[in-house]
């Protein structure tokens, strides 16, 4: 990754060479980036403005640590599940949001929970979350959103966080480390 390839070949060549299985490269394609990539995310991290928070993205990492599923800890310091937004339509996703929320609010922290129009039920969902007083959108293009509002990025997704000014893992805050694999370790 550290040899100035595009790790998308890299990673292809590297699954077949090989044989992954399915998971195997899914976790190499969520985890593991060159080192700079890494670095430039690690050094954007902080806590200093109004969290836009990816609320998909950041609710169904949430359900899976809630439900045993292997967490990896990855090289740019980010929570990353392998699910693969499988768990979109579980109803849980409202009880994982609200548990971030009770935690910024906790905090005193502003917040704004952005969630993906495409995903079928997010209008239910944004309007259950500001019916309890949380801040909460539905977006068209909520990555893109996330993205300009210039805020702190909460989210895991790798292509949000290296085009996001300031980025924060607040999955970090709510997982205990036991039931995180830090990816260092499980690939050597």
């Amino acid at each position: 990754m550290d040899r100035g390839y595009n790790s998308k070949p890299s990673l292809d060549l590297i699954s077949g060479r090989y044989e992954l299985s399915r998971e195997e490269r899914l976790l190499l394609y969520r985890c593991v980036h060159s080192e700079s990539q890494a670095r430039e995310v690690r050094e954007k991290i902080g806590l200093d403005g109004t969290l836009i928070i990816d609320g998909f993205n950041v609710g169904l990492t949430l359900l899976s640590v809630w439900d045993g599923d292997q967490v990896f800890l990855c090289d740019d310091l980010f929570l990353r599940d392998l699910a693969s937004g499988k768990k979109k339509q579980d109803s849980r996703i409202v009880h994982a949001l609200i548990t971030v929320a009770e935690l910024l609010l906790s905090l005193g922290l502003e917040f704004l929970i952005v969630l993906d129009s495409q995903v079928s039920g997010s209008g239910e969902i944004a309007a259950k979350l500001r019916k309890m007083g949380i801040n909460a959108k539905v977006a068209s293009k909520a990555d893109k959103e996330i993205i300009e509002m210039r805020g702190v990025s909460v989210t895991s997704d790798f292509v949000v966080l290296t085009r996001s000014k300031k980025v924060y893992d607040v999955c970090t805050l709510l997982v205990d480390r036991s039931q995180v694999i830090n990816i260092r370790d499980f690939i050597g």
